[in-house]
């Protein structure tokens, strides 16, 4: 009896091990599976195709582009729209669009319902300037202009004369806007015709404006230099606080003097000041009293200086001419216009770089030019070599706000770490518009 409780007990004492036995076992099998799968990368979402819209539920979306020669009207009628919806759409933007003066290339968008009913219009004439006609939950249609984030930076520009300031600009991949502005600031310092020379270096700190990573326009230059093998010149763009802007030296001169050095935006000169030269129609050798600018017909013609205009009108070999009476016993002659200015009469005054004319070859000329002419006490002098006054300099109590205002941007020029841009504001496009203003 006792022996068969041993081996009942003993039967028991085994069990109980080998179910213990069982039980580690399941235990690492269940931990082994748990830490397969937690190591294992997580399925892919699987992702469900959005329904297509049937063709005939989508909005129609066209797309176009001014033509050379062509009008709005005329691109919208191109593209099958009715005269009604053509004429509406013209009709809403006109107070916003000058639609006689709209650019081939510039591009619009129509968007119309399935049966072709109207929704959106949109015209881009620029990066900046977009024009959109909206229709209101009133069913109303809206035309507005849309605001664009533009960004405002200072950029560095820098070049060598190779045979002209347009050429090295244009290697620098800026365009001719900036080289006119550029020849503006030293207007009354340097003839962009006849001075620059190959070695000739400049630079510059010039506002530009992008959206995004559009070019938009050019703004103020800040800063302009122009070195040459034997002078310097510098103008720094200063605004007082009571006071228009102008640009001065770095010692506060003003850079505006009584003459301009050239009537019009820089060209090339075809005949100097002599006191000898072979005429081109009349033949024989006689005096040229003035210097011919060659430029094509319709250029605008500057008057050099204010004054009061003393001739208006026909003067022979000369064509088409305007006098102008200066201060100080001086006197320009402007000859072989095309037109004159409609403001510009005998008898009325003249601001300096006001246009009075525009370029021609009436009278004896043998090609579009302007015979530009200069007396002083009824005398003619070189007006290439006539030293003019300077406009008045800053006073002492303005030039701490001018080092204040100028120092920062010539100590960002000078430094060679400094990068090409530098960000100066964010603003919007109806900011831009107000600055024009």
């Amino acid at each position: 009896m006792v022996e068969n409780k041993l081996k009942i007990g003993n039967f028991l004492k085994g069990k109980k091990r080998y179910s213990l036995l069982l039980l580690a076992g399941l235990l690492g099998i269940l931990f082994l599976i748990i830490k397969i799968y937690s190591s294992a990368p997580p399925e892919k979402p699987q992702t469900v195709k959005a329904k297509e819209v049937p063709p005939l539920l989508r909005e129609k979306v066209l797309l176009g582009k001014i033509p050379k020669g062509g009008t709005l009207s005329s691109a919208l009628l191109s593209l099958n729209l009715p005269w009604e919806m053509t004429e509406a759409i013209c009709r809403h933007l006109k107070p916003l669009v000058n639609l006689r003066k709209v650019k081939p290339g510039d591009s619009f968008e129509v968007r119309l319902t399935p049966p072709g009913e109207f929704l959106q219009f949109s015209y881009k004439a620029s990066p900046i300037d977009i024009y959109q006609i909206i229709v209101s939950p009133s069913g109303k249609w809206v035309a507005q202009k849309k605001e664009v984030p533009v960004d405002k930076y200072w950029a560095r520009v820098s070049g060598e004369i190779t045979s002209s300031l347009f050429e090295a600009m244009d290697l620098l991949g800026e365009q001719d806007q900036l080289v006119l502005d550029f020849a503006e600031v030293f207007a009354w310092e340097i003839d962009f015709n006849s001075d620059p020379q190959a070695g000739d270096r400049f630079q510059m700190v010039v506002e530009k404006y992008y959206t995004g990573e559009t070019f938009v326009k050019y703004g103020r230059i800040l800063y302009a230099e122009y070195k040459s093998a034997s002078k310097l010149h510098q103008g720094i763009y200063f605004q007082p606080f009571r006071g228009r802007g102008d640009y001065y030296t770095p010692q506060g001169h003003s850079l505006r003097k009584a003459f301009l050095k050239s009537p019009l935006k820089f060209t090339r000169i075809t005949s100097r000041y002599s006191k000898s030269r072979r005429h081109p129609i009349l033949g024989g050798r006689r005096p040229h009293y003035g210097v011919d600018y060659a430029a094509p017909v319709g250029s605008q013609v500057w008057a050099i200086a204010d004054g009061l205009v003393t001739f208006c009108g026909w003067n022979g070999g000369y064509g088409n001419q305007v006098i102008i009476k200066h201060a100080k016993g001086y006197q320009s002659m402007y000859g072989h216009l095309s037109r004159f200015a409609a403001a510009v009469k005998q008898g009325k005054p003249v601001r300096q770089k006001q246009v009075i004319g525009y370029i021609g070859s009436t009278g004896l000329s043998t090609g579009p030019h302007l015979d530009f002419r200069l007396l002083k006490n009824n005398a003619f002098c070189n007006p290439l070599r006539e030293i003019s006054p300077r406009a008045a300099s800053l006073k002492k109590d303005q030039m701490t706000e001018f080092k204040e205002a100028s120092d920062p941007v010539i100590r960002w020029l000078q430094d060679p770490a400094n990068p090409k841009y530098r960000k100066e504001a964010s603003l919007t496009s109806k900011d831009l518009e107000q600055s024009r203003n």
